[in-house]
């Protein structure tokens, strides 16, 4: 008995967290200043929410969000906590001047300025800043591309990753906090847990610092 009392409940749970994100649905058009909705189609917006409300929507398509927060969003609200659960998913094309939420890309997501999200599987590009707690992909920033799980490829003037990579940083500055497996290629390297290659003006792991090549396997 006590069982089937336990898979009831996940079942349940699992049908409640599906109308979550399917509840409603738009086609063609529709706004991601909406909840419980998937959108096949185009979807637009001018802003991200910041509040508390989950607002589970999900994009089949393109999503437009403009002008979006753009470059004052590193004023006003800096970079969410991307450790937030997803309440926005995104299959497709992605453009604005700032996307900035819990946001799940699966696709191309373009941000003029700054973005950020939960997670990341294709490719993230934006003209300074690139904050996504998972990359699988690549990963593009004018200035500055951070992520604390990486499988796949940064590029920045500088990249920092807090807790696992595994692919290739290119920058002059590049940063791995805690595990490396792959390439470092820069002016300046540095990883704590390194299987690899550093390559630059100088480069720091756990067991040497050393000018043009490092290495630890």
């Amino acid at each position: 008995m006590k069982k089937n009392v336990i898979l009831i409940l996940f079942f349940i749970s699992i049908k409640i967290f599906s109308q979550n994100f399917n509840e409603k649905k738009r086609y063609i058009v529709g706004t991601f200043h909406t909840q419980n909705t998937t959108i096949n189609g185009i979807s637009f917006g001018a802003f991200p929410e910041f509040n508390n409300k989950k607002r589970f929507v999900r994009t089949n398509g393109i999503r437009l969000e403009i002008p979006g927060l753009g470059i004052g969003a590193i004023i006003v609200n800096g970079i969410v906590d991307t450790n937030e659960e997803t309440d926005e998913i995104i299959n497709g094309l992605n453009i604005s001047s700032g996307t900035i939420g819990n946001v799940s890309y699966n696709g191309l997501t373009f941000g003029l300025f700054i973005q950020s999200g939960t997670e990341i599987n294709g490719v993230a590009i934006a003209g300074i800043y690139n904050a996504m707690e998972r990359l699988n992909g690549i990963q593009i920033g004018g200035f500055l591309n951070k992520s604390s799980y990486n499988n796949g490829i940064q590029i920045a003037i500088v990249n920092n990753i807090s807790e696992y990579m595994k692919g290739i940083q290119i920058g002059i500055q590049n940063n791995v906090s805690q595990n490396m497996i792959g390439i470092q290629i820069g002016i300046f390297n540095k990883s704590n847990n390194t299987k690899g290659i550093q390559l630059g003006l100088w480069n720091i792991n756990e067991k040497r610092k050393l000018p043009i090549i490092n290495w630890n396997f």
